[in-house]
């Protein structure tokens, strides 16, 4: 039984892999999870506790310029266009602050972990770190080399590359071996614009791909046989046109799938609008959508044994939900509510 000095939290646990609702107790010590029970405890805090979310793609780096007029996404993002534009004209201060503050909307909104398609080069890991500095974040920094050259940030996780269709084809391969040379992961955009970029990706042997939203069936069953590991960002790919990934086809051809809310320029590092939008709208799952939004992204990123679900062993990364929030109360089911309907005023704590 849980001694004096640790952290106990009771109430109904969304519990390990398959996220099956236990009732019992949870016991934290030194920000592990040191002990599971089902017995009834007096607890500091009791709610429904849930695995916090694993945000697998976002850029943090246009946090300073949010909700442009709506446009095209080569117009938006692609090269020479208006995010480009205003990164190189905004002071390094601001670029910091937007930065840092929408770091701090992860952490209040439930997030502990995120995969960041960094740019700006050496400077631009360097930022991030900054930025993150202090903040109970795990962060997974995807550089990219800089124009002409082929060596990646130093500090980064991984190369995060763009459309193949923004650069030199030879040039990315010169660069993916010197990534995994390094021992680094490799990620790469994909069939968010059109599909004539899938081929060329795939060709690169990334550890995943992000987008897909505008992938045939003949392109979702290669990605399949590849056993390649998808990020999909429906809320972006909505306010870019560009239209929603299948993601029920997904799912049926054995893709892992996880989550990201992409440029925060158009939407906020909010994973529960995320994972609403998924649920009610392209996936009625609400187990596969949970999953998506915490433990898949947590094993993309390599961090799965340390967090993305309530095991013993695994890092405290939990949430408690106010289960009588006028928002929750008469759940039925407490997975379902919080997949379909939770959102950050419903957290008492996070850990």
């Amino acid at each position: 039984m849980p001694q004096a000095g640790e952290i106990l939290l009771s109430g109904t646990i969304i519990f390990g892999d398959d996220f099956q609702a236990l009732e019992g107790y949870l016991c934290i010590e030194d920000g592990m999870i040191k002990e599971i029970g089902e017995e009834q405890v007096d607890a500091d805090l009791e709610g429904i506790i849930c695995p916090r979310f694993v945000n697998a793609h976002v850029h943090v780096g246009d946090s300073s310029f949010k909700d442009p007029p709506f446009m095209s996404l080569s117009d938006l993002v692609g090269p020479g266009g208006l995010k480009a534009r205003l990164l190189a004209q905004t002071p390094r201060s601001v670029l910091l602050e937007g930065m840092r503050r929408s770091l701090q909307e992860m952490v209040v909104t439930g997030t502990c972990a995120f995969a960041d398609f960094r740019e700006g080069g050496q400077e631009g890991a360097k930022m991030l770190c900054e930025a993150q500095a202090g903040m109970s974040l795990v962060s997974r920094i995807l550089g990219r080399a800089p124009e002409g050259g082929t060596r990646i940030p130093e500090g980064c996780w991984g190369l995060g590359i763009s459309s193949t269709r923004d650069h030199d084809l030879d040039r990315l391969k010169a660069i993916v071996a010197k990534a995994r040379m390094a021992g680094q992961a490799v990620a790469i955009h994909a069939g968010e614009a059109a599909s004539d970029d899938i081929s060329d990706a795939l060709s690169l042997d990334p550890d995943f791909l992000v987008h897909l939203n505008r992938a045939t069936h003949e392109d979702l069953k290669k990605v399949a046989k590849a056993s390649l590991p998808v990020v999909v960002c429906p809320r972006s790919n909505l306010v870019t046109d560009v239209g929603p990934p299948n993601v029920k086809k997904m799912v049926d051809l054995g893709i892992k799938l996880a989550v990201g809310t992409d440029n925060v320029m158009l939407n906020s590092p909010n994973i529960f609008e995320e994972m609403q939008l998924l649920v009610k709208a392209l996936l009625h799952d609400d187990r596969q959508v949970f999953k998506m939004c915490t433990l898949n992204g947590a094993e993309i990123m390599g961090i799965d044994q340390r967090l993305g679900s309530i095991c013993e062993g695994k890092e405290a990364r939990v949430m408690v939900m106010d289960r009588r929030s006028d928002n929750l109360w008469g759940s039925m089911s407490p997975l379902a509510s919080i997949v379909r309907r939770a959102r950050p005023s419903d957290i008492l704590a996070v850990f």
